[in-house]
Parts: C-alpha cells; sequence; structure tokens
C-alpha cells in the first residue's frame, strides 16, 4: 500500500535546536521540505555558555547540509581568528611542560568555534519553536506526535529526536537501555577570563587547545580558548577560556560543595605543575564558575520501538569529549539522514511506507556503526587521560581522529 504522501502534507518534528537539530533543519529549509523544530529553552539565549566545538571529518558532512552562503560564514564563529597557526592539540606531561604527542587531523582541516556562535549561525531563517520541552510522544501507522510541557501537542511523519545526552525521546525508543551509563572520572570545568599578558603562556603552546596529564599524579588538564578579543562582540580585551581538571575516581578527591573551595582543591592538586601551567591556575580567580560535570555514555543497544521516530546527535550517542568528536558525529548523523530521505521526498512520487521505513533502518545502522566506535573510543581516552603510562601513539586521547 502506497502512503498518501504524508512524507509530503505533515512535516518532520525536529525536537532540540542544538547543533544537529539546526543543521538538519537547514538541510530541510534549503530543499522545501516541511518542518518544525522545538527546544526546551526560552531562546537561543538562555544557554550562551558551554564548550567549544572541533570540526574535522564532519566538515565535509556540514558543508553538504548548509547552504552555500551559511557555510562561507563559519569563519565568524572561530574562536581566535588572529590565529595564524593551524596548531597541533599537543598531550604534555604536566609535571615538567614538555610535549610529547600531537594530535593528528584528517586532510578535511580543522575548525574549532565557539558554539553559542555557531549555534545563532546555524538558526539564520529558521523558525524555532521556543519554550517546548517535549515529555511525550505516540507513534501509530500513518504518524507520530510529540506532546509538550505546556499541553500542546505536535504531529508529523517523523519525529528526530536530538535533545541532548540526557534525551526523554529515548526511553521511548530504548525502554530496557536507555540510561547513560558513567564514567569514573570526577571532572571541573572553569570559565576564565585572562589578560592577553595572563594567557601569554597558553597562546605558545597552542592557538586553540592543549591537553596534558601529570606523570606522577595523573591529574588530567584540557585548556581551551573559547573566545578572544579579536571575536566582534567581544569588548572586554580579555581572552576567555575554559580550564577542565580531571583525575579518577579511585584518587578519591571529593568535589567540594561551594565554588570557592572548588577553585581551592584545583589549586591545590596543581601545585606540583610546570611553572608555565601552574601560572595559568594560580591566576584563576576564586569567584570564576567552577562546574563540576559528570561524565557518562551511551549508545543504542536494542532496536528501537517506534518506527517514526529516530535518535541524532548526543541523544543517539552520548560520548565523552576526550576525542572531540561529539560535534562531527552530530552533524554526520544530520547529513546521513539527509543523503537516506532526502531524495526520497522531494522525488514527487507516492512512496510506500516499506520505502521510508527501510531508509530510516539504514540511517539507524549509519549511526550505530559509526557511534559506537567512537563511543567506545572517547571512553578509553578518557581512561587513558588519567593514568599516563597509557597515553602511548596507539591511545586514542592521541591517536588520529577520523572517520
Amino acid at each position: 500500500m502506497s502512503m498518501p504522501n504524508e512524507q509530503q502534507t505533515l512535516p518532520i518534528l525536529i525536537v532540540g535546536a542544538g547543533i544537529s537539530g539546526l543543521a538538519l533543519a537547514q538541510y530541510l529549509h534549503k530543499w522545501k521540505i516541511p518542518f518544525r523544530i522545538f527546544d526546551r529553552d526560552v531562546s537561543i539565549v538562555s544557554r550562551t555558555g558551554g564548550w567549544g566545538l572541533t570540526f574535522h571529518w564532519g566538515l565535509p558532512a556540514l558543508q553538504e547540509l548548509l547552504p552555500e552562503q551559511l557555510y562561507a560564514r563559519l569563519g565568524e564563529c572561530n574562536v581566535n581568528p588572529a590565529a595564524t597557526d593551524a596548531g597541533s592539540y599537543q598531550f604534555l606531561d604536566l609535571k615538567t611542560g614538555d610535549a610529547l604527542h600531537a594530535a593528528t587531523f584528517p586532510k578535511t582541516g580543522r575548525l574549532r568555534v565557539i558554539r553559542s556562535k555557531l549555534r545563532d549561525l546555524l538558526s539564520t531563517d529558521i523558525n524555532v519553536e521556543w519554550s517546548k520541552r517535549c515529555i511525550k510522544v505516540s507513534n501509530d501507522t500513518e504518524s507520530v506526535t510529540a506532546r509538550f510541557e505546556d499541553g500542546t501537542t505536535a504531529t508529523g511523519w517523523l519525529l528526530v529526536a536530538c535533545e541532548g545526552a540526557g534525551s526523554r525521546i529515548r526511553r521511548y525508543l530504548h525502554p530496557s537501555a536507555f540510561e547513560n551509563i558513567p564514567v569514573p572520572v570526577r571532572l571541573l570545568g572553569i570559565t576564565v577570563s585572562y589578560t592577553p599578558a595572563q594567557v601569554a603562556a597558553a597562546l605558545a603552546i597552542d592557538p586553540y587547545f592543549f591537553q596534558g596529564t601529570h606523570s606522577e599524579s595523573n591529574i588530567y588538564l584540557f585548556f581551551s580558548f573559547l573566545n578572544s578579543p579579536h571575536n566582534a562582540g567581544n569588548d572586554t580585551g580579555n581572552y576567555i577560556c575554559q580550564v577542565i581538571v580531571s583525575w579518577a575516581e579511585t584518587k578519591d578527591i571529593a568535589i567540594p560543595e561551594s565554588n570557592a573551595e572548588r577553585i581551592a582543591l584545583v589549586k591545590r592538586i596543581t601545585a606540583d605543575w610546570a611553572e608555565n601551567l601552574r601560572g595559568l591556575i594560580d591566576t584563576v580567580p576564586y569567584d570564576a564558575e567552577a562546574t563540576a560535570i559528570n561524565l557518562a555514555d551511551w549508545f543504542p543497544t536494542t532496536r528501537r520501538e517506534y518506527d517514526r521516530v529516530v535518535l541524532m546527535g548526543d541523544a543517539a550517542h552520548t560520548m565523552t569529549m576526550f576525542r572531540g568528536e561529539g560535534g562531527n558525529n552530530a552533524v554526520t548523523d544530520a547529513n546521513d539522514l539527509a543523503k537516506r530521505i532526502g531524495p526520497l521526498i522531494t522525488s514527487n512520487k507516492d512512496l510506500p511506507w516499506s520505502t521510508l521505513s527501510q531508509a530510516l533502518a539504514e540511517y539507524d545502522q549509519d549511526v550505530f556503526t559509526r557511534g559506537h566506535r567512537c563511543v567506545i573510543n572517547a571512553r578509553q581516552a578518557c581512561l587513558d587521560a588519567h593514568e599516563f603510562s597509557s597515553v602511548t601513539e596507539e591511545s586514542p586521547l592521541v591517536s588520529r581522529r577520523s572517520k
């Protein structure tokens, strides 16, 4: 039996206006495929902080998804547009300051972006429906309906769930295996505003980011530039940076409750670092916000329950940040789905549901095959980061990033 073209009369529902959701929305907008996109936040500026993102093997997918003029503007999101060196993502011994490894990237190149600026760019010409927290999903033979916390509903022929690592919709697809699996590491993330003089030592190492582990204590550092005084809209004259310090749970170092105590803890456990690295920590003010982050991962292990719902991005493959592949997977998910269903929808033919269902199953397999490997590599990279002797050339912490 053929479908009465519900893929043309009903929209695709996208739940989550993050990077993958907005990238998919741009593709659908470009090809005039009906869609609606929802997000739980009040507006796009509700959460202006967050991580920087590095795109490398995901860049070709992003280029295929976006209108040409939008892709050409990606440079506006660069964390440090004044950098003349592409950087090499060095791995350091934090005790001596010596560089031991440098991560290698694909020939596609590398772009480090401010997540909030990228999200702003991807929302260009996209009508996001804000304050829409999805609390329930129902699926029948012809449509799927999302119910939101405010009592409203939306119905489409397909629902794409890309509302992050804590996805509520995931539990509808995988009711017996939807929970994230904790990783035994404790982590504090600190956003710091540095003067150019204070951050000179970091700039001398890499203009974008670097990482390292202390060869005796096994304490780990990830240092990243999030914004620079060379960026439009940054009138502080300072560099905004992210300092992440983490350690294995087996060290039995508890994270204090108060912010000042957290900063004091970080200063204490990094006191024996190399002088240039210790200086970056010593200048962190006690009122800088230190956020404890619970690390966890997830990938699908059972067949999804709802035919008309698929997962995307962190909802589909939650992974630790230790290989920087979350954003690359997110945009590749969006592009894989676009390649699977886009040509079918725009063919102007009556399609049997079995054809679209097969395309969605193939998308699921794309995501599982790629995402499963990346989740495993990211977990191992995280564990290696906290055991200095494990960081060899073969460790996923420093080995080549490739699709």
